[in-house]
């Protein structure tokens, strides 16, 4: 992210390395071989910037001196041992020769710096003048030639003659070989390593004030070398090598202050140690001096100052430096943003192994910052410091192969980086994991293994991991369905600032689910989610303000200052929306009507644009937004093509076109738009078989529409365009019924009561009826029935008149027939024959089957059956055995599947007791009614009726009546049917009751 400064410990934390000693040697044997003029530049320069000797570091031995003095030879600089110490810098290997006297030939020719004698002398030469100062009783001279012989300086190496005249110049006070021994001692290097002796040397040295074996001995104790770590020790020595001159020590000093090892934590006294190693030199103090004033850690915010510092170590190569450098050059923090600046620095500390810096200039790449854009090689920066072990690029790697940029997309390797940052602890990884895991990206799918990893994001403070977490909740994953637990979590990311935690607990708290209904406070949310970028919310707030809804005061500017910034974001349907209502407002918005913002939208391909700009016309100049329909339907919009169907259909700007109709109609549902899918659902369309229709009300049903639920179920239970199933039927009905849907109910209830699908219970269909009643006629009669046959409630004749009446009252043919039957009886109500003749002749006028029964069975014996309508003749076997009986005529599918479900009615209505029904089920058994013809079922049936008839005092004449119609079919069965139909009647007469 342009503009992060890296964390202390991203920068400056370094593990200690031990040298490979026998490298070690064997390199500065062969470089003591070789010298250039080089060395002198070199030597002149560190002369300059104060460094003699060692500078942070403290591990280095006389092995290193001799390197320093042929590095101009072109070998490659020793391997630089680390610490654990925090932060501690890397060692600069530099000639460790404090020089005393500056006047001798030989000071003079190491340091030059007084160029009396010439650069470009031979080492044999200069090797000459140190043993010629040597034998003439100058210590630091014996010091420097001593070295010279351990180390093969212009001549064969003679580590054990060096190490004597070591040792004579130590003993004889030289602080320079004292220094020289800790270091010889330290390393191993011409001996065995001996870190008691080291520390002896370095004490001896540092008593003489040398600053160097000061700090040298503060890292010794700091690190434990040869004895318990000491940071109060090491901080003493940090001191008195910083009040010594050096300004490692200084460094290291400030340091430990700064951390509070060895000392209390004092930001303000480690700022004044690092401002002395700063003025010093020292690239690591300026690093850290710099990094506080930037931030402000401990010592007042001075950004400007902070970037001198932090520059004056780049330009000596400090890595760390260069990084922090670069961020501040990036953001434009404490000067002039300058990207190409940013990226150069950044480059520079990347190919020097920063890890940090590698990340970002993967960043860098990847964001065409400084650069231009290269998905590609951002990757293999990315990768780099990943390998380092760089959580956060680990996790960028990640999303480019999860996403494919820079190369293939490959998501099991993006599941794999995912798995490593988010091991490293990444909180933003581990919810990622979770998603990968939860979604099956690059693996299978696993939510179990998911949510883990979710809860991992969540401790950490995760807003979309908890988010993620109360999904669990409102899903029922694993747990049970908790939508309290839901708004909780989500509420927790909401306030860790997650935009799509936020925009679940605003709709929570719009709608009241597990939570009391705050449409305040949700409204916050929803703006926090499109403040922060969430097209999504922007449009919903639009709409909000637009509408003016319970809870959001109305405010046009508002909602299309919002809908715009949907719009700005890509969400077309926003923009969409703006031109829209403008254009139904008659009114203008930044300049822009309705219509100039639709065309603009046309202009740009955007396709529900088209149906917006259709709908514009359609009432006033539906040729228009025929032409503006089309051009949307053949870019494939959804919208458009429902339109040019309906068009189509109705003959609307265009001819009257069926087939077309259906064309777009298919087009638009196949594209989920649900008023194409309503057309095709509906039996009034009439331009598509049913099965076809039967799939878009099955796709309507399954979205949860219970109109289209209640009407599957409808097509299940007469077989339209499906095989008939009354189980699939109750499915059906019982989701719609849920929901509200009375038609649905009226039918569950009915199933319920007849036992229409293999289950009958009374009581939950008095339930389902009693909540269809006040809007549904037949559930008014099934309520009234239920009273009557006490059936799910206490029998209670009265109220069934009552329900019955009003039944008859909504115009219910059936309720008639059921009031007619109570009169006849007295039943709840004054026994009155004549109104009970009257209420069957208005029900059957209307196709109450029970009333043509009744008005038919009370012709037979007056013999007044030639006056009886056709509907009540058909209930009739005629007198004559030789004369056809009646048959229904031929017709379509649809009605003869419609007969066949009223054959079914009637049969379960009759096995529960109806005499009525039991009747009409023996006509229809004999005239293969909706059910097979089976003249031997229907005589029984018939006898079986005349049963019942006579149970009822009422009824007594129509038991009556019974007797003669199956008298007549006796004479029409043959002696095998007759045997047959009094077995069937004998079991019917047995079993029901």
């Amino acid at each position: 992210m342009a503009g992060r400064l890296p964390d202390r410990t991203e920068q400056v934390d370094r593990r200690r390395r031990r040298p490979n000693r026998r490298r070690h040697q064997e390199r500065h044997d062969r470089e003591a071989m070789r010298w250039t003029g080089e060395l002198r530049r070199r030597m002149v320069a560190r002369r300059r910037h104060g460094v003699v000797g060692p500078t942070l570091k403290w591990s280095i031995g006389a092995a290193a001196l001799m390197a320093g003095l042929t590095a101009g030879s072109g070998s490659a600089a020793a391997p630089q041992p680390e610490s654990p110490f925090v932060a501690m810098p890397p060692i600069h290997r530099g000639v460790s020769v404090p020089v005393l006297d500056d006047t001798t030939p030989c000071s003079l020719a190491l340091n030059a710096r007084f160029g009396s004698i010439p650069l470009k002398d031979k080492p044999a030469r200069i090797r000459s003048l140190c043993r010629q100062d040597a034998e003439a009783g100058n210590l630091t001279a014996r010091a420097i030639y001593g070295q010279m012989v351990l180390h093969g300086y212009a001549a064969r190496p003679d580590p054990r003659r060096g190490m004597t005249i070591l040792e004579s110049a130590a003993s004889d006070g030289s602080t320079v070989a004292k220094r020289a021994l800790g270091y010889l001692y330290y390393d191993g290097v011409a001996q065995p390593r001996d870190l008691a002796a080291a520390h002896a040397w370095f004490v001896s040295a540092a008593r003489d004030g040398d600053a160097a074996s000061a700090n040298q001995l503060g890292g010794m104790s700091a690190d434990g070398d040869g004895q318990p770590a000491d940071d109060v020790a090491a901080y003493r020595y940090f001191v008195t090598a910083a009040e010594g001159g050096s300004p490692a020590g200084a460094t290291n000093a400030g340091k430990f202050a700064l951390a509070g090892r060895g000392v209390a934590r004092d930001p303000v006294v480690a700022a004044a140690w690092l401002s002395r190693a700063a003025a010093g030199g020292e690239p690591n103090g300026q690093f850290i001096l710099g990094l506080m004033l930037v931030r402000g850690d401990g010592v007042p915010r001075d950004v400007g100052e902070g970037a001198k510092w932090l520059r004056a170590a780049a330009d000596q190569n400090h890595t760390e430096a260069q990084a922090v450098l670069a961020s501040l050059y990036l953001a434009g923090i404490g000067m002039r943003q300058d990207a190409r600046r940013g990226f150069s620095l950044m480059s520079a500390a990347a190919l020097a192994g920063s890890p940090y810096a590698q990340r970002r200039l993967g960043d860098l790449y990847n964001s065409g910052t400084g650069v231009p854009r290269d998905a590609a090689k951002a990757r293999d920066w990315y990768r780099k410091a990943a390998l380092a072990g760089d959580a956060r690029a680990r996790y960028a790697l990640a999303n480019l192969y999860l996403f494919g940029r820079g190369g293939p997309v490959d998501q099991e390797a993006a599941l794999g980086w995912m798995q490593g940052a988010a091991d490293a602890g990444l909180a933003v990884a581990q919810n990622d994991l979770g998603a990968m895991l939860q979604n099956g990206l690059g693996t299978q799918r696993n939510p179990a293994a998911a949510r883990p990893w979710f809860e991992k994001a969540d401790a950490q403070g995760n807003g979309a991991a908890a988010a993620n977490l109360a999904r669990y909740a409102v899903r029922g994953d694993d747990e049970p369905v908790d939508m309290n637990k839901a708004f909780r979590l989500a509420k927790r990311g909401a306030d860790r600032g997650d935009g799509a935690a936020a925009l679940m607990a605003a709709g929570m708290a719009w709608r009241g689910e597990g939570t009391r209904v705050d449409r305040t406070q949700a409204m916050q949310w929803f703006r926090f989610a499109a403040d922060h970028g969430n097209a999504e919310a922007a449009r919903w707030v639009g709409y909000q303000y637009l509408a003016g809804t319970a809870g959001v005061p109305r405010d046009e500017q508002a909602g299309l200052r919002y809908l715009t910034q949907a719009a700005d974001a890509g969400d077309h349907a926003a923009g969409v929306s703006i031109g829209f209502y403008l254009n139904e407002h008659h009114t203008s918005f930044a300049g822009r009507t309705g219509l100039q913002w639709l065309e603009d939208l046309a202009n740009r391909k955007v396709p529900a644009a088209y149906s917006a700009l259709g709908s514009a016309y359609w009432r006033t100049r539906p040729a228009i937004a025929f032409d503006w329909f089309t051009r949307g339907a053949t870019l494939g919009d959804a919208g458009s093509q429902a339109m040019l169907c309906s068009m189509y259909l109705d003959g609307n700007g265009t001819l009257r076109n069926p087939a077309d109709a259906a064309r777009w109609c298919r087009a638009a549902a196949a594209g989920n738009q649900v008023g194409a899918m309503r057309i095709l659902a509906s039996a009034d369309s009439g331009f598509v078989t049913a099965d076809e229709r039967v799939y878009w009300q099955w796709k309507l049903a399954d979205r949860g529409e219970a109109t289209y639920q209640s009407t599957l179920g409808d097509a299940y239970d007469l077989g339209e365009g499906v095989p008939a199933d009354f189980d699939a039927a109750m499915y059906w009905f019982r989701r719609a019924a849920e929901q509200g849907n009375v038609s649905a109910q009226g039918s569950l209830a009915w199933h319920l009561s007849t036992g229409l699908g293999g289950r009958t219970d009374d009581y939950e269909a008095f339930a389902w009826a009693r909540r269809a009643a006040p809007s549904s006629v037949e559930a008014k009669r099934m309520v009234g029935i239920a009273y009557l046959r006490g059936r799910g409630v206490a029998r209670d004749p009265k109220a069934a008149s009552t329900w019955l009446e009003s039944a008859v009252a909504a115009g219910s043919q059936w309720a008639e027939s059921d009031l007619a039957l109570m009169y006849e009886t007295g039943d709840g109500v004054t026994l009155n024959e004549t109104t009970a003749l009257d209420l069957h002749h208005r029900a059957a006028r209307r196709g109450s089957a029970v009333s043509e029964i009744a008005l038919a069975l009370r012709s037979v014996a007056p013999g007044t059956e030639a006056g009886l309508s056709a509907g009540e003749k058909r209930w009739l076997v005629p007198a004559d055995p030789v004369a056809t009986l009646w048959s229904d005529p031929p017709v379509n599918a649809a009605a003869a599947a419609n007969r066949q479900w009223e054959g079914l009615s009637s049969l379960n209505e009759a096995l529960l007791g109806d005499p009525f029904m039991q009747y009409a089920v023996g006509i229809r058994f004999l005239t293969g009614n909706g059910l097979p013809r089976d003249r031997a079922l229907g005589v029984a049936w018939i006898e079986r009726s005349r049963a019942s008839f006579d149970a009822v005092a009422g009824f007594r004449q129509y038991g009556a009546a019974a007797a003669l119609v199956e008298a007549r079919v006796a004479r029409r069965l043959d002696d095998a049917e007759k045997q047959r139909a009094a077995d069937i009647a004998g079991n019917l007469n047995t079993t029901l009751h």
